[in-house]
């Protein structure tokens, strides 16, 4: 421990003094100006999740890796409670907004000050160093000007980004009553969503633990065995049915989300509304309603040159059962902008309450919606590409197919034929059945699966598809789909090209954990200026600064 208390001192820049208060509380001195890296964003900040972002924030790490992180202050000087939150993943480098779109938005909507941040994943005392100097950053570098109380943070973490925040939360508490000036506050409370408990010990802080009900990878036994041995409040909350990722949680099992918040009160205290500007400064319009018969939203940002811009319309995946604008397709948003690209990012209605056929037309509404205020958006309604990506892949080539005013569709790992996969309709969780509520596959059911699928579309139609561009990752058990629906668009000469990402899994958020899988951006950021241009010079200047 003590080897742990000498290179936390290296990573908070300053000795570790040991100082006695009257109140018998330790110092936490404002660190000199020297100490501290600046809260100066840096390159496109066209992939925020909330309005008044301070995106690419440096706080670590070196000049060709730095470390870097989000963050989300509020319009108004009140003192707020911080939320740290931490995503989840396997390789040793990641987006630090990836799985964690949900969870961004339900604290930064509860007034707190959001933050996401970049940490050397696999555990071990790399991360905690990592996490202790991003906290440091956000708590006492710069929390006058971030109005935040230090003394009311929370670490959130999901999946296997729990073993690192209780592992922080744990050393902060012992620095704390070591009385060590220059660290930062202990969290007020640490929270789990869906985490991994494999060799972490539960530190004498409050602890809240939202598990899934189903999860088969971490059984939710586990969260409860380790909940038993804290020495501290700890809870366990079941999310019956819920599996594993929290982004996979169903709209019906959102419920967690308010308790969640209300649970935090006693340890941060009141908490003021959120205070997000009204001005579109920064070009990110949140919850724009598309369809107001349906309560159906969407999330835009726009370059802040005058227009119109190409843009982008993304539509996210989730097994046509989950998911939301902020969840899984939020690569592309950082991607888009840094080609000086227009995103919008849509809501659609998730089954079981409704079937794909009310998934098609939502999409299509949105289109309509975003030509009709295109002028409102300062976008180019002929310069529009339409992105989706696993389940939506479907529901992108599908209507893709029928409208040729699009400038070009992109799909990632996508399905394209519903009959192949259709599986047993007596089984409730088949595709058949959780699609369009088949209960027989008899020929009037596979005609609907196979008029739903972008592989059983006719020759004419395919040739006259607009500009398609398919993805996938070469360990995905999508492949064979991707390859027999490009085989039927190059068959049938249509405009299509592909690209296999080898070795890549499933989800463009696990391919920013390996830096051999993240070719993609180039790939897919070449082949869609090339359809719809951007602001050239602003995307060249933005990949320079990335290359140095």
């Amino acid at each position: 421990m003590r080897h742990m208390r000498n290179r936390l001192a290296e990573v908070l820049g300053v000795a570790l003094l040991f100082v006695v208060t009257g109140a018998g509380q330790p110092a936490h001195a404002q660190p000199a100006a020297k100490d501290c890296l600046p809260l100066k964003p840096a390159g496109t900040q066209g992939g925020a999740l909330l309005p008044g972002g301070l995106m690419n924030v440096r706080f670590g790490g070196s000049t060709r890796e730095p470390l870097a992180l989000d963050v989300y202050p509020h319009a108004d000087t009140a003192a707020r409670p911080l939320a740290v939150v931490l995503r989840g993943g396997k390789g040793t480098v990641g987006q630090r907004s990836s799985y964690v779109g949900q969870l961004v938005e339900l604290f930064g909507d509860a007034g707190y000050v959001a933050a996401t941040v970049d940490y050397r994943s696999g555990g071990g005392d790399a991360a905690a160093e990592d996490l202790t100097a991003a906290l440091r950053m956000l708590t006492t570098c710069h929390a006058a000007a971030l109005h935040v109380d230090q003394y009311r943070t929370v670490l959130v973490a999901e999946d296997s980004a729990a073993p690192v925040a209780l592992r922080v939360a744990a050393r902060l508490l012992e620095l704390r009553l070591g009385r060590f000036a220059g660290a930062p506050a202990a969290p007020a409370s640490v929270v789990i969503v869906g985490g991994r408990f494999a060799g972490a010990t539960l530190p004498a802080v409050p602890t809240r633990i939202v598990h899934g009900g189903a999860d088969s990878e971490v059984p939710v036994a586990e969260a409860r065995t380790a909940c038993a041995k804290a020495t501290a409040a700890c809870e366990v909350v079941e999310v019956p049915g819920a599996s594993h990722r929290v982004e996979n949680w169903w709209p019906s099992q959102w419920g967690y989300k308010a308790a969640l918040i209300a649970s935090l009160a006693p340890r941060v205290g009141l908490v003021p509304a959120a205070a997000r500007a009204a001005a579109r400064a920064d070009g990110l319009r949140k919850r724009v309603v598309y369809d107001t018969a349906h309560g159906l939203s969407l999330d835009a940002w726009v370059p802040s040159t005058p227009g119109p811009h190409g843009a982008v319309v993304l539509v996210h995946g989730g097994g046509w059962e989950a998911g939301d604008r902020v969840t899984y397709i939020a690569p592309m948003l950082a991607l888009a902008a840094s080609r000086g690209l227009a995103w919008v990012s849509i809501d659609y209605r998730l089954t079981p309450a409704v079937t794909n056929r009310e998934q098609v037309a939502d999409v299509q509404a949105a289109l309509q919606y975003v030509r009709a205020h295109a002028t409102d958006l300062r976008i180019d309604p002929k310069r529009l590409v339409l992105v989706g990506e696993s389940a939506s892949g479907q529901l992108v080539t599908l209507v893709g197919s029928r409208d040729p005013l699009l400038a070009g569709i992109v799909s990632f790992y996508g399905v394209y034929d519903l009959e192949a996969m259709a599986g047993d309709p007596s089984n409730p969780r088949s595709l058949a059945r959780r699609l369009f509520g088949i209960t027989r596959l008899d020929d009037a059911a596979v005609a609907t699966l196979r008029q739903h699928s972008p592989l059983h579309q006719s020759p004419e139609s395919a040739r006259s598809q607009p500009p398609t561009l398919l993805v996938v990752g070469t360990a995905d058990r999508l492949v064979a789909e991707y390859r027999a629906y490009l085989m039927h668009l190059a068959v049938n000469l249509a405009n299509a090209e592909g690209i296999e990402i080898e070795g890549a899994p499933h989800g463009m958020e696990a391919w920013h954990e390996e830096p051999a899988w993240r070719v993609w951006e180039q790939k897919v950021g070449d082949w869609i200026s090339a359809r719809v241009g951007g602001d050239q010079a602003q995307g060249s200047r933005l990949r320079a600064q990335r290359a140095h």
